[in-house]
């Protein structure tokens, strides 16, 4: 006699085993893959806060903005994996294999409660994971958030799905702690209570009685205090209100064609992109998309009432997830981005192969072929996709291959030739970024750091100016500090590094900057404040130790001087400057400095030649 149980365990084992098997082989690239020089520092490199498990680090990842994103579970996951590989990137882009590895199995797993075909809730989880516009997420190390936030949003649906077949509260209140980690994750999570009414649909629940509405106000009310954190989040990094104001009109004709464009996206991925501009102008194509996001909607409507829940519900879990993303608040440069369709995915992926199925199950093994062909297809997508993740260059230049006039993309290859030394080059493109969009404050900002570097003062102020005329950008604020440091004007350097502080007071540069041009206003006592502020910042950079010592030489002050100096040589020991002045202290106090001075010269520092002839008095050389 067969045994049913074990045959559905051995089909499931074989259909997770297909699934991971299939995943490891389309990502396979990115294990050679490092960090991307965009969010990637921010979030891993440099980010002290994921170094350690301290209460001081997980009260910031419950307390901080990262980036415009409030996150504390996706930072508690940087630093697991901090802990085990500290910044090997191969450690980071394993995690990102293993969630979506789990997260793809999670869908099987759901879509085989909605409905009984074991073969669909396959097949739809299997498009999931080898389809290209997923490898954003995936193999983006910075895209973390929103694979954890997966994670916890279909493990939510798998508990709804068993409280709605025993409708008890011990069986509800996992759905309220996952729906809570997965916005804890990402805010996108707050689309978790819209969802769980297409589950509704899909499982076949009356909608017209109390019940199915009153049980998702827990979940409302967090989604609510998650959502207005999420635009606070958003503010701080001035993410909100970059694209200009166009109007209620324009704006929902922006919406529609984005979530028109998510859909052919998905079914024909020919020309994806990490990100996507707005249109430089409506045009028909944009109208023709407003009609068809409309009609999608109605289509929706017909579908709910002829009882067709299977699409109805497809529909309603895509609108739902991706309507937070389609800019009716506008956050960030672009329209789209991949990324974005992630969860969405789902609701047009399963009814596309559950009706497949239906129209041609009669012909017996045709739809495991169609749709076994058809995975083959994205999965070699998703293999040649994965070399845009392999460098700065191809991850920007891929960009320019589909839309060569995104000033986004223009200016960020120049920010790369830039951090190269190639000047000229980065010029190029930071002027190309500028004609494409003259409003791009952050290409204006990019070409003045560029003619900082470059030393170019006059030209670097204007470009600051004109960045700082647009948008109030901090960034704008901290160069503008240091070109007017660097050019003796200590009282506009101070405002500008005061504005940096008011918004971000844990910068130990601005801070730095703030102490040097107070110093040399003469107020001793809030420079060393300053350089005291720095270093608790930043207590790795030998310059902020070297202020601060001096600081504490000029009032006389030498233990505590020759402390800050002795640290600064540890911190590093070719620092000739630092031996230098921790020779001028020491002969101050009455000790004898000749060994630092000629360690000083030694390590290029050429003043200290004068101070071995003048107090030495020993030919040049070394001890």
């Amino acid at each position: 006699m067969i045994d049913l149980k074990t045959t559905k365990k051995r089909e499931q084992l074989f259909h997770f085993s297909i699934l991971a098997v299939a995943i490891i082989i389309a990502y396979f690239r990115i294990f050679h893959a490092g960090f991307i020089d965009w969010d990637d520092n921010d979030y891993v490199v440099h980010n002290k806060d994921i170094t350690a498990f301290g209460l001081q680090n997980i009260s910031a990842w419950f307390s901080k903005f990262y980036i415009g994103n409030y996150q504390p579970l996706t930072l508690f996951s940087y630093a697991v994996d901090y802990l085990i590989g500290v910044q090997n990137p191969l450690i980071y882009h394993f995690t990102n294999l293993l969630l979506h590895i789990a997260n793809s199995i999670l869908l099987y797993l759901f879509f085989s409660k909605i409905q009984q075909n074991r073969w669909v809730a396959f097949f739809t989880a299997l498009l999931f994971a080898l389809h290209p516009s997923q490898t954003e997420n995936v193999s983006w190390i910075a895209e973390r958030k929103t694979l954890l936030c997966a994670l916890f949003y279909f493990l939510a649906l798998l508990q709804y799905v068993k409280y709605v077949s025993s409708p008890v509260f011990r069986n509800f209140w996992p759905v309220i702690v996952l729906a809570a980690a997965a916005m804890l994750s990402k805010g996108v999570g707050v689309a978790m209570p819209l969802a769980l009414f297409a589950i509704d649909i899909w499982l076949g629940r009356d909608l017209k009685t109390k019940k199915p509405w009153l049980e998702k106000v827990p979940i409302f009310l967090f989604a609510i205090g998650i959502g207005i954190i999420a635009i606070k989040a958003q503010a701080s990094a001035q993410f909100l209100g970059i694209h200009p104001d166009a109007g209620i009109w324009n704006t929902l004709v922006f919406a529609a064609d984005a979530y028109v464009q998510y859909i052919l996206n998905l079914f024909v991925p020919l020309k994806l992109s990490v990100i996507y501009p707005y249109p430089q102008f409506l045009g028909i194509i944009e109208y023709l998309y407003l009609i068809i996001a409309f009609g999608v909607l109605a289509f929706g409507i017909l579908a709910y009432r002829k009882g067709w829940n299977m699409l109805c519900g497809g529909i309603v879990f895509y609108s739902v997830n991706i309507v937070f993303l389609l800019q009716f608040i506008s956050f960030g440069e672009v329209l789209m981005a991949d990324r974005y369709l992630y969860i969405a995915s789902a609701g047009i992926l399963f009814p596309a192969v559950y009706y497949l199925f239906e129209l041609i199950q009669k012909r017996k093994m045709a739809p495991i072929v169609l749709g076994s062909f058809t995975c083959l297809v994205l999965l070699t997508m998703t293999f040649i996709r994965n070399e845009i993740w392999l460098s700065d260059f191809n991850f920007f230049s891929a960009i320019l291959d589909v839309f060569p006039n995104s000033a986004v993309a223009q200016y960020s290859v120049g920010g790369l030739y830039m951090r190269q030394g190639n000047y000229p080059e980065a010029e190029i493109h930071m002027k190309l970024a500028i004609e494409d969009d003259p409003g791009n404050y952050k290409a204006w900002y990019n070409i003045g750091a560029l003619y900082l570097r470059e030393g170019k003062p006059k030209e670097a102020l204007d470009a600051l100016n004109k960045c700082l005329d647009i948008n109030d950008f901090t960034k704008a604020h901290f160069s503008r500090a240091l070109l007017y440091q660097g050019t003796g004007r200590p009282g506009l350097a101070l405002t500008d590094a005061q504005r940096v502080l008011d918004t971000q007071p844990q910068n130990a540069r601005a801070w730095y900057i703030k102490g040097d041009c107070t110093e040399q206003t003469g107020n001793l006592p809030e420079a060393l404040d300053c350089f005291n502020k720095a270093i608790e910042n930043e207590d790795s950079e030998p310059l902020f130790y070297i202020r601060r010592g001096l600081i504490y030489a000029k009032t006389n002050q030498s233990q505590p001087a020759l402390n800050d100096l002795e640290k600064a040589v540890a911190l590093n020991p070719s620092n000739g400057e630092a031996y230098y002045y921790r020779g001028i202290v020491k002969y101050r106090s009455g000790q004898n400095p000749c060994k630092d001075f000629h360690y000083a010269l030694n390590h290029g520092y050429k003043d200290a030649q004068a101070a071995i002839e003048n107090l030495c008095n020993q030919p040049q050389g070394g001890q």
